[in-house]
């Protein structure tokens, strides 16, 4: 039975649990290496600014200078974001128009210039992780960043592999009044906060790293989002597993307590091998539970098994690079070769 861990305690007892948790949850802090004397460049662009402060009776010389700048994102933003997909012949220069004098988009811009009037603390956590970028990939380029709105399209993605998109507009609070429940629940809008925002850069650029799944079993996606993680958590090795799982503090806490039954029932699901599907996705997909594991497990569980099957993988094949790692794509090896087995915690 999956122990439920929403009990009532004393003050002191929440405060040592919260001690111990938070341990539990920065694992990897202690251990990450050096990077210190790693000098890397951050490149964060505020894209968002430079074209809501186009002049609106000259938009198209605004527009050659936006190209001009952002030769590779702006292409992506007409596409993506500002493209009226209503209207397949829409101009690139009506698409901007339309898009910086929509009113519904311009109050979304207010919101964002006031929330983000300057990101000199993101500089400083995106120059953090990317000394470990470097660190980890000496021989890749470091990513770019660009701040955008996205009237709620994403986040953070990678355009390409050097380029990562934050979507500011994505980063409101999770009480902000433009985020309709109906579109973004509870669980969802829980991450809509600025403590998130480089949580979900770090999450981009490892989805990137990591590629595709290497097949579409449910075994396949778990292996598969358990190396982003495992990624995630060597850039950010000082950012709580709950942040980086989209968990509260109970949640996190509630699989580590039950991380044998989580396993054994998954097992005895016969799920692993099974294709995605729409009974089994809650398991690797985003959903405010997997109540087809155990009724109090969160959404996405699967994945968090999958980060400690990977654990598990680098902790026995100590010779393995992060690159191999990453390389090994036959999930069913991989899997044997991690001899994953959980330990009941007493």
């Amino acid at each position: 039975m999956y122990r439920n861990i929403n009990y009532v305690v004393t003050p002191l007892v929440l405060l040592m649990a919260g001690l111990s948790l938070y341990q539990c949850q920065n694992s990897n802090s202690d251990q990450a290496p050096d990077v210190s004397d790693i000098a890397v460049q951050v490149r964060l662009d505020r894209f968002d600014q430079a074209l809501f402060a186009l002049d609106t009776s000259q938009i198209a010389g605004g527009l050659k200078d936006l190209a001009a700048k952002y030769p590779d994102f702006l292409p992506f933003f007409l596409t993506e974001i500002a493209h009226d997909q209503t209207n397949p012949d829409e101009t690139p220069l009506e698409a901007i128009s339309g898009f910086i004098t929509a009113p519904q988009v311009r109050r979304l811009n207010d919101s964002c210039q006031a929330a983000y009037p300057d990101l000199i603390w993101l500089q400083k956590d995106l120059e953090l992780m990317l000394r470990y970028y470097r660190y980890y990939f000496p021989q890749k380029p470091l990513p770019r960043f660009v701040t955008a709105v996205t009237e709620f399209i994403g986040d953070a993605y990678a355009v390409n592999d050097t380029l990562v998109m934050i979507g500011l507009d994505m980063f409101l609070g999770e009480n902000f009044s433009g985020y309709d429940p109906e579109y973004f629940p509870q669980y969802l809008r829980r991450q809509f906060q600025k403590e998130y925002i480089t949580t979900k850069i770090a999450l981009s650029v490892s989805s990137r790293a990591v590629g595709p799944p290497a097949g579409e079993k449910i075994l396949d996606h778990m292996i598969h989002n358990g190396k982003i993680l495992y990624l995630m958590d060597r850039l950010l090795p000082a950012v709580p597993d709950s942040i980086k799982m989209g968990y509260t503090s109970a949640q996190m806490e509630g699989c580590y307590a039950n991380e044998p039954e989580v396993w054994a029932r998954l097992l005895s699901m016969n799920v692993l091998y099974q294709p995605l599907n729409n009974k089994n996705q809650k398991i690797v997909m985003p959903s405010p539970s997997a109540d087809n594991v155990f009724q109090e497990a969160p959404g996405e569980i699967g994945n968090w098994v999958g980060w400690q099957i990977v654990k598990a993988y680098m902790q026995r094949n100590t010779d393995a690079t992060l690159e191999e790692m990453l390389n090994f794509k036959d999930s069913q090896q991989f899997l044997e070769q991690a001899k994953y087995k959980p330990k009941r915690v007493e």
